[in-house]
C-alpha cells in the first residue's frame, strides 16, 4: 500500500491570504466579505492553524480529521481569532486513536471587545479504538464582547457499546459492526478527495 499522508484542500477562498511556514504550519487571513473553507487530515503530523478574521463578514470554515496508529503523538493546534464585528467561524474536529497513540487537541475561538455581532463554533470529536490509546480536548472560547453567538463541545471515547450490540441484532458480527459504525463517522466534514487514504487507513487499522 502506498505512505498515507496529510492532504489539505483548500475548496474556497475569496479574500483570503494564506501563509505557509512548513508542512504543519499554517496562517489564514480573511479580509472583509472574504470567505475561506479548508479541510486538514493528519496521520502523523502535527498541525497548527491560526485563522485571522480581519474584516466585517469574514468568514472561515474548518474541518479536521485525525487518524492515529502505531506510537504516533499527534497535536492539533487550532485558533481563530475574530478581529471584526459580524465575522462567522465554524470548526469541526473528528477523529480516531488506536494502538499505542496519543492525540492532543486544543482548539480556541478569541472574540476581542469591538468584534460584535459574531458566531462561532467549536466542535470536537474523538474515538479511541484501543485501550492504550489516549484523545485529550482543551476546547477554549475567550469572549470580551457581549453580543455574540458562540458555542463548542467535545466528547471522547469508545464506540458506543449500543449501537455494536443494535448491529449484531440484525446478524453483524463486532469486527464488521465496528466497521459499519466507523466508516460514516467522517460524514459531513471530509471531502470526497480524502476518502481513499481513510479507506486505506481503515482497511489497516481497524
Amino acid at each position: 500500500m502506498t505512505p498515507l499522508h496529510n492532504p489539505v484542500l483548500f475548496a474556497k477562498e475569496n479574500k483570503v491570504d494564506i501563509q505557509q511556514s512548513n508542512d504543519t504550519s499554517w496562517v489564514i487571513d480573511v479580509a472583509k466579505d472574504g470567505c475561506v473553507e479548508v479541510s486538514f487530515l493528519q496521520f502523523d503530523a502535527d498541525l497548527s492553524v491560526q485563522v485571522n478574521l480581519n474584516g466585517q463578514n469574514a468568514q472561515c470554515f474548518l474541518n479536521c480529521g485525525y487518524l492515529s496508529n502505531k506510537n504516533n503523538k499527534i497535536n492539533i493546534n487550532i485558533k481563530v481569532m475574530h478581529n471584526a464585528k459580524k465575522t462567522v467561524s465554524k470548526q469541526q474536529v473528528k477523529g480516531l486513536a488506536t494502538d499505542f497513540s496519543d492525540v492532543c487537541f486544543y482548539g480556541q475561538i478569541v472574540i476581542p471587545h469591538n468584534s460584535q455581532q459574531c458566531d462561532g463554533l467549536q466542535s470536537h470529536r474523538g474515538i479511541v479504538l484501543s485501550k492504550n490509546a489516549v484523545i485529550s480536548a482543551t476546547p477554549q472560547l475567550e469572549i470580551w464582547a457581549d453580543d455574540v453567538k458562540c458555542a463548542h463541545g467535545s466528547a471522547v471515547g469508545p464506540l458506543p457499546l449500543d449501537q455494536i450490540f443494535y448491529l449484531q441484532t440484525r446478524g453483524l458480527d463486532v469486527a464488521v459492526a465496528r466497521k459499519l459504525l466507523l466508516s460514516s463517522f467522517f460524514g459531513g466534514i471530509m471531502p470526497p478527495d480524502f476518502e481513499p487514504v481513510i479507506q486505506q487507513w481503515m482497511d489497516e487499522n481497524v
